[in-house]
This record gives structure tokens, sequence and C-alpha cells, in this order.
């Protein structure tokens, strides 16, 4: 069955196979090479190309292998020194070791055999270049070791956090309970004793952690908690940034329609009304409504003392 996609694991095997097997077919065309490899011809094409870039350090036409395969005939050459067993150089060696990090942090689903081929492999390449070389901040990692020890004990601990919108440095108390990825970042889900209520913090925005717990009843976590702040909120001109800032369909956004929008800060409701820039107003409840008037007013007034710079007047 001939494939019409490939993943980079498939076509990092294929390229491996590709050069022996040309040595020993020298002028085979493009059609029945893809044949052979049981793909389409763009899919082998695409690896011809790739295999036309690979080499040894210094990447000149000395170094790298020379393919021809511009007539629908593809032959090698020189790609017989290129297969001489050769010492790694440290850079080489490093981006190897971060490679196998990478694939051991990655892969959860690896098979016990190819786990442990992985981390011997690591190990051994560690010895020859040092042990402190890894993909992820050793601080992070001891960041994350405290976390889930407090979630074991079930206990509180105190930790330094970087909040990028107010760009400041905090203290907060928290008691976590579990992870989870989103995007390449990773996110503990805490209850927050300054907060008073459950929060996410971004793992690599823990600037410290406190290496002593603070025991916490099963019931303090539980019945300590704040109730979300729940809008009654209007769309006045719906479009498709209104639908992702409250992440609906955009069949969902109706103009004239109303919402009920739950958030546990006010400060995330005053964003998010105001980056609409008149797509929302929030009707209800009074508090909601003052705060954000409070935040114009205060923005306002920064331009009237002149801390922010009018935009200059167009002149006819």
């Amino acid at each position: 069955m001939v494939k019409k996609t490939s993943t980079p694991i498939e076509q990092t095997a294929r390229l491996l196979d590709l050069v022996p097997f040309l040595l020993t077919h020298q002028g085979i065309p493009v059609e029945q090479l893809a044949e052979h490899f049981r793909v389409t011809k763009e899919i082998i094409l695409d690896d011809l190309n790739t295999l036309w870039m690979c080499g040894l350090p210094g990447y000149t036409p000395l170094e790298l292998i020379d393919l021809e395969f511009d007539s629908g005939f593809v032959t090698i050459r020189n790609a017989d020194p290129l297969a001489e067993i050769r010492a790694l150089v440290g850079s080489e060696l490093v981006a190897l070791v971060l490679g196998l990090d990478l694939l051991a942090t990655g892969s959860h689903d690896l098979p016990n055999e190819i786990s442990a081929r992985i981390e011997n492999l690591s190990e051994r390449i560690r010895s020859k270049i040092g042990s402190g070389i890894s993909v992820t901040d050793p601080g992070q990692s001891e960041v994350r070791a405290l976390i889930e020890k407090a979630i074991a004990q079930r206990a509180s601990v105190r930790i330094q956090y970087f909040s990028p919108q107010k760009d400041e440095i905090k203290e907060r108390t928290i008691t976590p309970f579990d992870f989870f990825h989103e995007g390449s970042f990773e996110y503990v889900r805490a209850f927050c004793d300054s907060s008073n209520g459950v929060r996410t913090f971004r793992i690599d925005r823990i600037n410290e952690i406190s290496k002593h717990f603070i025991p916490r009843s099963p019931t303090e976590s539980s019945t300590t908690h704040n109730e979300p702040l729940v809008s009654t909120v209007r769309i006045t001109r719906g479009d498709r940034s209104t639908a992702e800032s409250l992440a609906l369909a955009p069949d969902e956004v109706v103009v004239g329609g109303v919402l009920s929008l739950s958030a546990y800060s006010v400060d995330w409701l005053n964003r998010t009304v105001l980056a609409s820039r008149g797509d929302l107003v929030v009707d209800a409840p009074s508090q909601a409504r003052k705060s954000i008037v409070e935040s114009i007013d205060s923005t306002l007034a920064l331009y009237e003392e002149g801390a922010i710079a009018l935009a200059p007047k167009n002149r006819t």
C-alpha cells in the first residue's frame, strides 16, 4: 500500500535505508524507488532533497552526500567515506543527549525495553560530557518534585510566583492537586490562599518554592473556596475575535444576544471586556460594571496627565 503521508520518524528510518539501497541500485528511476519504499513520488523526492543536505560537519560539497536525480534517475556518490565510523565531537554529543532527553520525557507510552535503552545510552554519553546537561531547567525539575511531594502529602507549600500581567513576583501559599499541559508549558492546578480559590500556575514561572510543607486537613481546602463571579454580558457587535476571546463557536456569537460569564478574577473580566473594543457590554452585577468604569477612568487619566502620548491628528 502506497503511503501518501509520512511522519518525521518514518522519514528518518527511510533515509537511513536509502543510502545503502542506492549504493547497490545506481541509476534507479525515481518512480521505482518510490514503489520500493511504498510511498508516493512526492515523498521520495522530499527524502532525496533532505538526504542531499546530509553529511559531516563542515557541510561543504566535500562533506555532503552527492546526489543526482534531476533527470528522473537517482545516482549517489561519495557516500562510501561517510559510512566510516567517526568519533562524535562535543557539540554532536550534546545534541544527541538532549534528543534522548526529549524522547524520554515526551513519549510516555514507549515500551519499557526502549525506555531502558534510551536511559542506558544517555548515561553512557553523559559519562563522556558530564551529567549537568539537560533539556529541562534543573530548578524547574526541583520545583516539580517538591510540588509532587506536596500533592502526595496533601499539604500546602509557599512559592514565589511571577505574574506577567502585573509584572511582579508575589509570595503565595498553595495547595496543589494535579498537573496538566497546555501547548509546550506545564501547569499545576492548586487552591491559592491569597485568592481564596482554585488557580493555575505555570511551572516555569515559579521562581522559588519552600521545602517546608504546611499540613492541611482534608476539609480545610475543600470547604474554603470562593464562588465565581457571574456576569450578564450583552453582545453589541460580534466577530471572530469576540468568539475566540469567549471560547465560543462563531455561530454562537449573536449581535444582541446575552451571555452569562463566570470568572474567578475581576481582572480577567475587565481585560476581556476592554479588549473587545465595545463588542461586549456588562449589564450586571453592578460591582463588575463599576470595576470596568474605574479601569477606563484610570486609563483616560494617564492620557490627560501626558503619561501616554496621543496619536497625532491627520492634517489635510
